[in-house]
């Protein structure tokens, strides 16, 4: 099968022949037909944070897909050859044309969405649903902060967030406002122009932190005593949260398909929507991790964007298609 796959950190990726996966008993091959690109697999390349976020090398990035099953191993039931799904694989290795994967990290795909759209949507909708109602405890009529609304992450938290009748509050670019008041949020500040510890007046029950540095420290400021902050990004300082009488957490997905199924029915009602920026072919992998780059300067030794990259749209995943 063809594949995209990394030989050494900070290296180039290849796009050769290697081995179709043979599976397990208790495993599905799929037919791959879409992957996202995400950050983390930059930050897995660069190998700045091998130490919790190794990888065997020759390395198969992607860590999101849709497809169709190929073979089922003689103990998996609910899944027949032919079957559309879409899942997360916290390994990688959906850079290719066929992935084995267990049950337990893929649901059917909602029919309503292309495989482009749905490849875009298991990483950044189950991190959302874990940070929010999982580790943030979020409830209807509580009031939640998101920092980095307009990310894919944010962007779903705050229409999940929304869907759950709770108050939403995000912070983004000025620019990226009528964007999320359109998912959901009921009020957006703009990190370049206000510091929202400042302008807000009432404190919030969760704080679901996608940016991390002084915006996280600040974040205890604003929340209410009992509240949760919840990181997705670095550790959450616990003398920090015992301070401030509030828990602190940081979260790292847990693939599930039960959570994959939930999201799957509300993308079907039209409750959370899918936001695909730009479709690349799986070959130009290389050049679609350049489009990205420029948002985390440095990783798997790329430049800062250049005047191009910077008026990209904002949010919305790259996807890779696999032909």
């Amino acid at each position: 099968m063809k594949a995209v796959r990394l030989l050494e950190y900070g290296g180039q990726l290849v796009f050769n022949d290697v081995p179709t996966p043979t599976i397990a008993r208790d495993e599905i091959l799929v037919n791959i037909k879409s992957t996202a690109v995400n950050h983390l697999d930059l930050v897995k390349a660069a190998g700045t944070a091998r130490q919790i976020l190794p990888i065997d090398l020759p390395w198969i990035p992607g860590h999101e897909f849709s497809g169709l099953v190929e073979q089922i191993g003689s103990d998996v039931a609910g899944y027949a050859p032919g079957d559309a799904v879409f899942g997360a694989n916290g390994m990688g290795g959906a850079y290719a044309e066929y992935l084995a994967v267990k049950p337990a990290v893929i649901a059917r795909k909602p029919y309503k969405l292309s495989f482009e759209e749905a490849a875009s949507v298991p990483v950044a909708s189950q991190t959302a649903w874990q940070g929010i109602f999982t580790h943030g405890h979020l409830e209807k009529g509580q009031t939640i902060l998101i920092h980095g609304g307009a990310g894919s992450v944010g962007a779903c938290a705050v229409q999940l967030a929304s869907h759950a009748g709770a108050t939403v509050i995000a912070t983004a670019s000025g620019d990226n406002e009528a964007y999320l008041k359109s998912l959901g949020a009921s009020r957006v500040i703009d990190y370049r122009e206000a510091q929202f510890e400042t302008v807000l007046r009432e404190k919030v029950d969760v704080v679901f932190d996608l940016v991390g540095g002084d915006t996280q420290k600040r974040s205890f400021h604003v929340l209410k005593e009992g509240g949760h902050l919840v990181s997705a990004t670095q550790p959450v300082s616990q003398e920090e949260a015992a301070k401030h009488r509030v828990s602190g957490a940081m979260m790292r997905l847990v693939p599930s398909a039960d959570v994959l199924g939930r999201i799957a029915r509300l993308l079907v009602e039209g409750t959370i929507r899918p936001d695909v920026a730009t479709v690349y072919a799986l070959q130009d992998a290389a050049q679609a991790w350049e489009d990205i780059a420029g948002n985390l300067p440095g990783v798997h030794g790329m430049s800062p964007s250049r005047p191009r990259d910077a008026r990209r749209r904002s949010h919305g995943k790259i996807v890779l298609r696999v032909a």
